[in-house]
């Protein structure tokens, strides 16, 4: 019996168009991840209500801290404001974090921030982290209060800034019913 020669499967061609063509799949999946839209549970306005304790090294006193109670960050698909400033969002990154990635993330040898210490009491929970040019909206930091959120429940966001933590919950009408 005789074989049969069977010729080679090509699906892209030469070499050089199957690099380009990976090049376009990776460019078109890291354009996916970097446009990530804002969550629908976070939009809207929030009031800062608390300062939690936390023992982490920051970089506001106390009283700085102080000064953001009471105020209210407003979150909208592209921008965030929050004291009259607007900030325009250049990239929104959303994750899972845990206790323990979260702990380790946020803290030194002189002392870690926990899930704990700012009232989450999950194993996890949704991390949103938004990216934007510095501003100086305090005036002792060019960070924006509220670029690093954590969705502590329907209602309840913790936010940060210079490694302060504060509690902050859904202003307004659009409060979330608790499920």
């Amino acid at each position: 019996m005789k074989k049969r020669k069977v010729p080679e499967l090509r699906l892209l061609g030469t070499r050089a168009s199957r690099v380009a063509a990976l090049m376009v799949v990776f460019a078109s999946l890291s354009q996916t991840i970097a446009a990530e839209p804002l969550p629908a549970g976070l939009r809207g306005s929030w009031r800062i209500t608390r300062v939690l304790p936390t023992h982490n090294v920051t970089c506001w006193s106390r009283e700085q801290a102080d000064q953001l109670v009471g105020s209210t960050l407003t979150y909208a698909t592209r921008a965030m404001s929050w004291k009259g400033g607007t900030v325009a969002l250049s990239e929104i990154n959303v994750r899972s974090v845990s206790a323990e990635q979260f702990a380790k993330e946020n803290g030194s040898e002189q002392g870690r921030a926990s899930f704990e210490q700012v009232g989450i009491r999950s194993r996890n929970v949704t991390e949103v982290d938004l990216q934007h040019e510095d501003m100086d909206i305090t005036g002792a930091t060019t960070e924006v209060p509220g670029d690093a959120v954590l969705l502590a429940g329907p209602n309840r966001i913790v936010v940060s800034a210079c490694g302060v933590y504060f509690e902050a919950t859904r202003s307004g009408m659009a409060q979330v019913a608790s499920r």
